[in-house]
């Protein structure tokens, strides 16, 4: 990776012309989806000014090169009608290749949420990253990563109505927490375009996660403990209607129902436990009990946190039962259907096993929030904490792991239980330190810029990296006077994007401005302003021909208003020498 990064900084200086037939998109672009007016509109800039900033290639197979990134770039000089394009060229592989067109696309301004989970996903897949690494490279908390990864298990449909904007973001967080069986009939019978009542379109996130839960959550049938219990119990559903539709029913009561889920879910972990301790029991992102994993952790067992996709242990088909067809040909058809099913059944889990063996994947019992599955991944992408589990463990190896991962545990309950306490206690009294001070810069650095990096100390960092939280410790541990002014402006710089208007931000960045650019503040007042004098002048050349306008108007009704009155008073004249006589 160090001489691959090395080639692309000594190639990046270099900038040559490809020509555009001899240039194809890669399939690695997490952008899928490429606004037409967009493109049209920048089509029209290249026409006129060109290309203004390079895109990037690699040189591949018959003299032609794939693009690493500026596909909309090269999109819109297509339309342009441009012959060649200025491109870098780097020598660099698949890998390097794949990590630069996701990260440089998860810097655009207008990446979806589905893109951004999609490539979140594609770079913890490849066993490089881990959520920690992610936040640290794209300077996003850990919880940003997390929700977005979320959307990865969001079904297609779905997934369309949030790019599309249909549905929020969290709409989306709250729907992606439940499994497939429930966002389908989310999506059916509330998303779906043409669903005329019961629509949760334009609904409120905390809304609809109480409709889910109101709704599919407590039907006992999506449940895997045993009922029998519920059969007679006053808080079914089942027990309080005269007339029921059938089913387990639903529970009226979520303390008692997550109370049962919960046991029965640990009790099977721990049997699975005894019956299989060579398979770690996990759990991901999202759509898992976290109940059961508090608890299995308080056992002492290890429960791993997957950020990657597992696939299910296949499950083994059903035989058909002969009373439930019509025919005997109907149920031939059947039998021969669930054969062929049990064959291949077969043949899946044979593979399975022969690959587990063989090192290639990894099985794990997955906690779910109603179940425990078998599952399983593959093993380059099997990270934890950055390590890679390249070699089966020993027993005492397991155990020497589970007392580590124990103290780590106990380390993350004591900085959960410290960060509530801190909110209780009253330091209003006491002189804030130097070693406060430091802590505030540590936070403060998360803004500096990528140009001021030499200048606080750190050299060779990719133009797309970010600082990470032992290099901030390093730097404020010996700060200087000028490095902290530079830290300090930048964090202003950064909260500046706020401004707008004449907004109090506005005032304060003006003024900022004023301090540090004034002849060049001056000079955007002057352009802007002189723009304004203009629309001005113009406005009240068009205000004093309506003025004048109304001013006719108004003296034509009054003439017009007097002669009325005029033609009134003669009428009425003879009337009254009349009357006189």
């Amino acid at each position: 990776m160090i001489m691959e990064a090395t080639a692309i900084q000594s190639v990046e200086k270099n900038i040559t012309m490809v020509a555009l037939a001899n240039v194809q998109p890669s399939n690695y672009n997490p952008r899928k989806n490429f606004d037409e007016a967009s493109l049209a509109e920048l089509s029209e800039s290249i026409r006129q000014q060109g290309v203004l900033q390079p895109i990037g290639v690699r040189p591949i197979e018959n003299n032609r090169f794939e693009i690493v990134f500026g596909e909309r770039r090269y999109r819109a000089s297509l339309m342009a009608g441009l012959e060649d394009i200025p491109a870098v060229v780097m020598e660099i592989s698949d890998e390097v290749a794949e990590e630069m067109a996701v990260t440089e696309n998860l810097q655009r301004k207008d990446v979806t949420p589905i893109e951004e989970a999609n490539a979140y996903q594609k770079l913890i897949d490849s066993g490089r990253h881990d959520v920690q690494s992610l936040a640290v490279q794209f300077g996003k908390n850990e919880s940003y990563i997390r929700t977005r990864l979320k959307f990865v298990s969001l079904m297609p449909e779905i997934a369309q109505l949030l790019e599309q904007d249909e549905i929020t973001i969290s709409v989306a967080s709250e729907i992606c927490r439940y499994g497939e069986d429930i966002q389908k009939e989310v999506y059916n019978k509330h998303l779906k375009e043409g669903v005329q009542y019961n629509s949760w379109r334009g609904m409120k996130a905390s809304d609809v996660a109480r409709n889910i839960e109101r709704q599919y959550t407590t039907d006992l049938e999506r449940y895997a403990f045993d009922k029998t219990l519920c059969l007679s119990c006053p808080h079914n559903t089942n027990n309080m209607m005269l007339f029921c539709e059938g089913g387990c029913g639903n529970c009226a009561n979520r303390t008692c129902l997550a109370e049962m889920n919960a046991a029965y879910l640990t009790e099977k972990a721990v049997r699975l436990m005894e019956e299989r301790p060579d398979v770690p029991l996990c759990h991901e992102i999202a759509n898992y009990n976290e109940i059961v994993v508090e608890r299995l952790t308080a056992m002492g067992y290890e429960v791993e946190s997957l950020n990657y996709y597992a696939k299910a242990y296949p499950e083994q088909p059903e035989a058909p039962r002969k009373d439930e067809y019509d025919t005997t040909e109907e149920y031939e058809q059947a039998q021969s259907e669930f054969e062929q099913d049990l064959n291949d059944y077969t043949e899946e889990c044979e593979e399975i096993r022969t690959r587990s063996e063989a090192g290639e994947i990894i099985l794990y019992f997955r906690i779910e929030s109603k179940d425990i599955v078998l599952c399983y991944v593959p093993k380059v992408t099997c990270t934890t904490n950055d390590t890679k589990q390249e070699q089966t463990l020993s027993p005492v190896e397991k155990l020497e792991k589970q007392d580590k991962r124990n103290k780590e545990i106990a380390l993350e309950k004591t900085v959960e239980d410290t960060k509530k306490q801190i909110l209780e206690v009253d330091m209003s009294d006491c002189k804030f330190g130097q070693d406060e001070d430091k802590m505030i810069y540590f936070f403060l650095l998360s803004s500096l810029r990528k140009e001021h990096f030499e200048a606080v100390g750190i050299e060779g960092k990719k133009p797309y990296s970010y600082l990470t939280d032992e290099e901030k410790i390093n730097i404020i541990a010996n700060l200087t006077s000028k490095q902290k002014a530079i830290i300090r402006r930048d964090f202003l710089i950064a909260n500046f994007k706020n401004a707008y208007g004449n907004n109090a931000t506005a005032s304060l960045l003006l003024d900022f401005a004023q301090k540090h650019m004034p002849d060049l503040l001056a000079d955007i007042k002057n352009g802007h302003n002189e723009v304004y004098e203009k629309r001005h002048q113009r406005i009240e050349e068009k205000k004093a021909v309506l003025l004048v306008q109304e001013q006719a108007k108004q003296e034509a009704e009054q003439s017009d208003k007097q002669q009325s009155e005029v033609g009134m008073q003669t009428e009425e004249q003879p009337q009254e020498e009349n009357i006189a006589a």
